[in-house]
């Protein structure tokens, strides 16, 4: 009876089997070697006499010779496989570094929020990758199919495609890569740029020293967002390797930098409107044709201050003005002349009431008037004497030089307490002001308030 048994032969290493082939080899050359001295001692080579006396010696011979030359082959062929498992060890170890590398590159990529941000790890943090000594960033513009330069980084001492720098799309070669997806090497610059003088992005990178390049198309979510440029300052550096590895990454970029154009946007967009509401809280507290505050705003702060002296027992005073016979002046010399005169008045407001916690506003037609903070009652008629004589001093370019502005004010002080209320305060000033009017006008009037 015969049985067959059969096994399964497990796969081998290639330590493994490159010592049954060397292990083989060794026992070839012995097996060739063994019949040759076989026939180098035959009685027809040696003679018979020779026979037994020969035989022997040279059959030791041949066996030695084979047994050295099957453990040098040996010894090579494991030296060779030792030699490509430390290839393949160096190789795995290479490849985990550059897997972690990528790891920790992609993490801080993607923790990024501003588009400079991105892009300045990835100036700072690719360098243990790919070559380069400048890189730049160009977004894609879709409505006007161009491209437009936003950022660069060089080792060069002078950037030439600076932040603006605009160009046609159909005016350069980016259009193909954008097309296809797929990166593309330049291995020499100088030799591209003879071959397309009129490139006008080429002759900046050479004219920074650069003389190489690799282009990264950018997408995301279906969106042609731009271009990663890398330049090094040395030809032919760029190989297939770095166009895998910059494949393999181009997707993280992408969407890191999508994601961060569209938070700069947003905080633009934020920003703009901002200034808007700035723009409009301006000009619902200022008047429109003198550029002070205007009523409204008197009548918050008035209350607001009202409350703070009150809470400090400080003196809090006002001081209202009213320009002299302004109908008859602007009826005389025209609403221009009138324009002016108030704006000027207006000037002369904000020199003498000029501290930040005054309050100078236009309270209505002709007439101002002025919130002095923690300001005693004797400061607040000299400062009102100053404006009076300022405004006098005036000379407006619309009327003749011998006509005169002048003007009438009455100021009220007061410490704020619980049985007055800031109308009264209000009340007392506009009191002040009507007895100088009545009084002749051109003149500062003070009067007496509870409190």
């Amino acid at each position: 009876m015969i049985v067959q048994v059969c096994t399964q032969e497990r796969p081998l290493s290639n330590h493994r089997r490159d010592r049954r082939s060397a292990l083989a080899a060794a026992l070839a050359v012995v097996g060739a070697a063994i019949p040759a001295a076989t026939v180098l001692a035959r009685p027809s080579v040696v003679g018979k006499a020779g026979f037994l006396a020969s035989w022997w010696p040279a059959v030791v011979v041949a066996a030695l010779l084979a047994a050295a030359a099957a453990w040098l082959t040996v010894r090579l062929r494991l030296q060779a496989a030792r030699r490509r498992e430390r290839e393949l060890e160096d190789l795995v170890e290479r490849r985990t570094r550059e897997l972690l590398s990528l790891s920790r590159l992609t993490e801080t990529i993607n923790s990024a929020v501003r588009l400079e941000e991105v892009l300045e790890h990835v100036w700072e943090s690719f360098r243990g990758l790919v070559p380069y000594n400048r890189i730049g960033f160009a977004e894609y513009d879709t409505e006007r199919d161009s491209v437009r330069a936003v950022w660069a980084r060089s080792d060069a001492s002078e950037i030439r495609i600076a932040e603006g720098y605009e160009a046609p799309l159909a005016s350069t070669s980016l259009g193909r890569i954008l097309d296809t997806g797929k990166p593309r090497i330049i291995g020499d610059l100088v030799a591209y740029l003879g071959r397309h003088p009129s490139s006008e992005s080429t002759r900046f990178v050479v004219e920074e020293g650069m003389r190489s390049s690799l282009t990264v198309p950018l997408e995301a979510m279906g969106t042609r967002i731009g271009f990663l440029f890398f330049s090094s300052q040395q030809a032919n550096v760029y190989s297939a390797d770095h166009v895998q590895l910059l494949e393999s990454l181009s997707g993280q970029l992408s969407l890191a930098i999508e994601k961060s154009r569209l938070y700069d946007r947003l905080l633009e967009t934020t920003r703009e409107l901002e200034e808007a509401n700035r723009r409009l809280e301006h000009a619902a507290a200022t008047d429109a044709l003198t550029g002070i505050a205007n009523r409204r705003v008197f009548d918050e702060r008035l209350e607001s201050e009202w409350r703070r002296c009150q809470r400090n027992r400080q003196p809090l005073s006002v001081v209202m003005i009213d320009i002299d016979h302004f109908k008859p002046f602007n009826d005389r010399h025209g609403h221009t002349a009138g324009d002016g005169c108030l704006r000027a008045v207006a000037g002369s407001l904000s020199e003498s009431f000029g501290r930040a916690t005054d309050l100078v506003a236009r309270y209505g037609g002709e007439e101002f008037a002025v919130i002095l903070s923690e300001a005693p009652h004797d400061q607040a008629l000299e400062r009102a004497e100053d404006l009076r004589r300022r405004v006098a001093a005036l000379e407006l370019p619309e009327v003749p030089a011998e006509i005169r502005v002048t003007l009438s004010a009455g100021v009220a002080t007061v410490v704020p307490d619980e049985r007055s209320t800031a109308g009264d305060l209000l009340r007392c000033a506009d009191s002040a002001l009507y007895t100088a009017k009545r009084e002749g006008r051109n003149r500062v009037l003070s009067h007496p308030c509870g409190g």
